[in-house]
């Protein structure tokens, strides 16, 4: 019975010290604040919904500088097809002086063979009469011998003289007759040939001036109609980057209220947790007295194996708490790091989307701002609750270690005065419990400190990431 008794009573210690040790792991390794992976799926959802609504508003610059260089081209096309036009009607003006000089030299032509035709009838007239005259006069001179015999063979002469120049006058009036009459027929065909030719080319002129003009206005509704659909679709796009903008910032908001909801739901947790866990501590603390009770008769057996235990465990508890505090430092400067590169691509991609969109989210800036300042003060006060809430366990955590002090005192006072090998083991006991009650206070202080600092960077970041 007495063997039985011990060790039920060796196992209820063992048992609380465990415990005690392992409610103290649970509060050195719990971290406050926001959860890491949510906040970096979160931000990596946000970095990429940002860099989305940053392609989408350079596409959009993109469309319409392609909009601006089909409106140049358009106009340059209207250009040329005005110069073409501008051409075109210089051409048919130069045909029509072409035709007018022409049609004006052949009537030059015209009155210049006429005028040479009548000097040569005037020519011939000339000749005519000097002929005549000769003819009188020989008649005269003739007629001024009387009868001789070179009369009659004068008279020959005179006679057929008169008939050839008869014959002559005859087929020069023939001549200039039918002469003129040619020159006329010349004179009307050429000016119908060219009346023509000017009319044919006036009619020509103003066909292509036709289809010119019609080719520009085909040409000119067409890009004015491409122009139009092209500024539909970009305002189109515009309202749809805008659409995307909201959506994005309303998604934005609500992963906001849920991160803020599931912290108030983690702090509520966490105390309800840190409380359950004090009130085993109490209980187990009074089912530690119970048993002590029952044990002081066994106590110089035991106490050996008990004090060799507490000092393992508190040695096991002590290298747990630095390797706990050694990654709570790793992981909080990942974490500061992860959140000063994080910092840095937001406030890049901020600037850049400022940069860009300036001149249509000023309103939105505006309320931006407003909710920013609400989410702030609502992260600073809940900030501040959670610090509360660590310097609250931080000094539950010292009172409670004060309480086993305190404890641990009144068992050696109890354990003393029985042998002297029970005061040998207390001794040992109050040289070691000294040693190991401020190493695991300052691990627990230490780990406390470090939960606090890395909540208020946390917070600090979150702050940042909402001003941004």
């Amino acid at each position: 019975m007495s063997d039985s008794a011990p060790s039920a009573d060796t196992v209820s210690f063992d048992s609380l010290i465990a415990d005690s040790g392992a409610v103290a792991t649970e509060f050195t390794t719990a971290f406050r604040g926001y959860d890491k992976d949510e906040v970096d799926a979160a931000i990596a959802e946000l970095v990429s919904q940002t860099r989305a609504a940053g392609d989408e508003i350079a596409k959009l610059k993109d469309e319409q500088h392609r909009v601006a260089a089909s409106t140049s081209e358009a106009r340059g096309e209207l250009e040329r097809l005005r110069a073409q036009l501008a051409e075109a009607d210089a051409v048919r003006a130069a045909e029509v002086e072409r035709a007018r000089a022409e049609e004006s030299a052949a009537r030059a032509g015209d009155a210049d063979e006429a005028t040479r035709l009548r000097d040569e009838l005037t020519a011939a007239q000339a000749e005519l009469a000097s002929a005549r005259k000769q003819l009188q006069t020989l008649t005269e001179e003739l007629t001024g011998e009387g009868d001789s015999p070179n009369r009659k063979h004068f008279e020959e002469i005179l006679r057929v003289a008169e008939e050839q120049a008869s014959t002559l006058i005859k087929n020069a009036s023939v001549q200039g007759d039918r002469l003129l009459e040619a020159a006329r027929e010349e004179i009307d065909n050429r000016r119908t040939l060219a009346q023509q030719e000017a009319e044919a080319i006036i009619a020509q002129a103003q066909h292509e001036a036709a289809q010119v003009r019609l080719r520009i206005d085909t040409e000119v509704t067409a890009h004015e109609a491409r122009l139009e659909r092209e500024a539909a679709h970009a305002a189109e796009k515009v309202s749809q980057a805008e659409q995307e903008v909201a959506a994005i910032r309303a998604e934005a908001e609500r992963g906001v209220a849920a991160l803020r909801s599931q912290v108030t739901r983690e702090t509520t947790r966490d105390r309800a947790e840190a409380e359950e866990a004090v009130r085993e501590l109490r209980v187990r603390a009074l089912e530690f007295e119970e048993s002590l009770t029952r044990r002081q008769d066994d106590a110089h057996q035991e106490f050996l194996v008990l004090h060799n235990q507490a000092v393992a465990h508190a040695e096991r508890i002590t290298v747990d708490a630095n390797e706990q505090v050694a990654a709570s430092l790793e992981h909080a400067k990942r974490v500061s790091a992860k959140a000063d590169d994080y910092e840095r691509l937001a406030r890049a991609q901020a600037h850049k989307i400022e940069a860009d969109a300036r001149v249509r989210a000023g309103e939105h800036l505006e309320r931006s701002r407003a909710k920013s300042q609400k989410i702030i003060d609502l992260v600073t006060s809940h900030t501040q609750g959670v610090l509360r809430d660590a310097e609250d366990r931080t000094r539950q955590l010292r009172w409670q270690q004060h309480q086993l002090t305190s404890f641990m005192a009144e068992v050696k006072e109890l354990i003393r005065p029985e042998t002297s090998l029970g005061a040998d083991a207390a001794a040992d006991a109050a040289s070691a419990e000294p040693q190991t009650a401020p190493d695991a206070a300052t691990a627990v202080d230490d780990i406390d400190a470090d939960a606090a600092a890395e909540v208020i960077g946390e917070a600090e970041r979150i702050v940042e990431d909402a001003k941004d």
